[in-house]
């Protein structure tokens, strides 16, 4: 049976009433006093007229005041509108517009980068009074009703409005329970952006008595406090954990509770991979999902990542999510196959907002088509090789961008790298790549030497550019388009 996600908040209430559930700076609130707090706020929000489907946005920094506006946008069955403040108030202004928001709620800081709102409410006075809890609504567990409306990076194109149902939610939940084997003496950090992936954690960590430390900006000298002191695991995208080792001398034996650090959003080369768990210890962890698919397609433990082997995957799919590879042939393959990944079941019980026929066009006689391309090994491991909108053709062969940037990734000087094509009058496309190192003096030559040694000559790129850094977009994630774009300028 299908569980509406806020249940979650009340499982083993008796026994966590009085364990902290919240760390906010001074702040600390207990899960007893958490439930009074999120059935207030739900009150208040239905006493200002939200009810049952209404979309409510949400802006805001990491916060206590964050997660309990969260919680209660659920607990009055409404339908939860992350706005990231890093986005800035043009794209904010855009997702409102689109989501046509009943009430935003946000923070005193991202009053701003909210941009227009038609009806706001300030989350930094806001207090309800609490109430009988027997006079708030019961909760719904219809799996069909929407849960979440989250918009996509824009790594591929315009962003996507996305519909997530009480089905997908509860499928990520169930998911990462299994995952992590959360239990009450759990701390997670919640340093990554509640209003993506990050918010994803809240509840299972919650379910099973444990507590989150919420930190509103990411500063490395308070992240690797925490993570020295009482975190057992934290989820972050790779740009930070390669901005944490850069901060002094640290190892193994400072992380005396840590058990999970997870990446996720974008891949993370070998080396840094090795590196990570030399620093941190065997603890690191990854997990591959969309929004269209929250979180929990594929993961890889910090037992399997001690592999190196399997350090280029993104690991062996969760039990409960069907995920079949699309052949250029049209065939659906599960076991052994390469092509367009595809997946069934709960998770990727989403739609697209007021648009039916691109939620049509996403699908393959009923599983949700990614957009990724990957392979799956005997042995069950799933690896990615790009997106299906990013093949190139070169010459006639077709090169998907991923298996170049994973070859280049693989060489020890490589930090970063970013591959992309450009129209040629001889190969109609060329291959070119642009890379950012850590071994200034390592030349371009040997690079492109060690590339054409790993993958052969059709994917080598061309052409490779050099420089300090690669551009990201709010969510962190490299976006093709604006890496081409250093590059090749638009004309003005």
């Amino acid at each position: 049976m299908i569980r509406s996600p806020i249940r979650a908040l009340y499982d083993a209430l008796p026994d966590k009433r009085d364990r902290p559930a919240l760390f906010d700076g001074d702040r600390v609130i207990r899960h007893g006093e958490l439930v009074t707090q999120v059935e207030a706020a739900a009150a208040d929000l239905i006493a200002r007229g939200v009810t049952p489907g209404d979309r409510i946005g949400l802006c805001a920094a990491n916060s206590a005041d964050h997660v309990i506006a969260y919680l209660a946008i659920l607990r009055t069955g409404a339908v939860w509108t992350p706005l990231n403040p890093r986005n800035g108030p043009r794209l904010n202004s855009l997702f409102q517009k689109r989501a046509r928001l009943k009430l935003t709620l946000h923070d005193a800081a991202s009053a701003e980068a909210m941009g227009e709102t038609a009806r706001p409410l300030e989350l930094d006075d806001w207090r309800p009074a609490p109430v009988d809890p027997s006079t708030l609504p019961p909760i719904s567990d219809d799996p069909d009703l929407a849960f979440a409306l989250k918009f996509t990076g824009g790594s591929t194109g315009a962003p996507k409005g996305v519909l997530q149902s009480v089905r997908s939610g509860a499928a990520a939940l169930r998911s990462l329970e299994s995952f992590y084997d959360f239990g009450p003496d759990d701390v997670n950090l919640a340093v990554a952006p509640l209003t993506h992936g990050a918010s994803h954690y809240i509840l299972p960590v919650l379910a099973a008595g444990g507590a989150h430390v919420l930190l509103d900006r990411p500063e490395r000298e308070a992240i690797l406090g925490e993570l020295k002191t009482r975190i057992t695991t934290v989820f972050m995208p790779p740009t930070l954990i390669y901005l944490l080792m850069e901060e002094g001398r640290f190892g193994p034996g400072d992380f005396a509770r840590l058990r999970h650090l997870t990446y996720s959003a974008a891949p993370m080369p070998p080396a840094r991979i090795a590196e990570a768990i030399a620093r941190f210890g065997p603890v690191l962890s990854t997990l591959y999902g969309q929004t269209e698919a929250p979180m929990t397609i594929a993961s890889l433990s910090p037992a399997e990542m001690a592999r190196p082997e399997l350090r280029t995957s993104v690991g062996r799919l969760f039990p409960d999510t069907p995920v079949a590879l699309l052949g250029a042939d049209g065939e659906v393959r599960t076991a052994e196959a390469e092509g367009e990944i595809l997946v069934h079941g709960d998770l990727a019980a989403t739609v697209y907002l007021d648009d039916p026929a691109q939620t049509d066009a996403a699908r393959h006689h009923g599983w949700l088509k990614t957009g990724d391309i990957g392979r799956l090994d005997a042995d069950g491991y799933l690896y990615l090789l790009g997106r299906s909108k990013e093949l190139i053709i070169s010459g006639g062969y077709n090169i998907y961008p991923g298996e170049v940037e994973a070859a280049l990734n693989a060489h020890p000087a490589v930090r970063e790298a970013c591959a992309f094509g450009v129209a040629d009058d001889v190969w109609g496309e060329r291959l070119e790549a642009v890379v950012a190192l850590d071994d200034a003096a390592v030349a371009a030559d040997a690079l492109t030497a060690f590339v054409r040694e790993t993958v052969g000559p059709v994917r080598t790129p061309k052409i490779l550019h050099v420089v300090a850094a690669l551009p990201r977009n709010p969510v962190g994630k490299v976006v093709r388009g604006e890496v081409k774009s250093l590059i090749y300028p638009a004309p003005q």
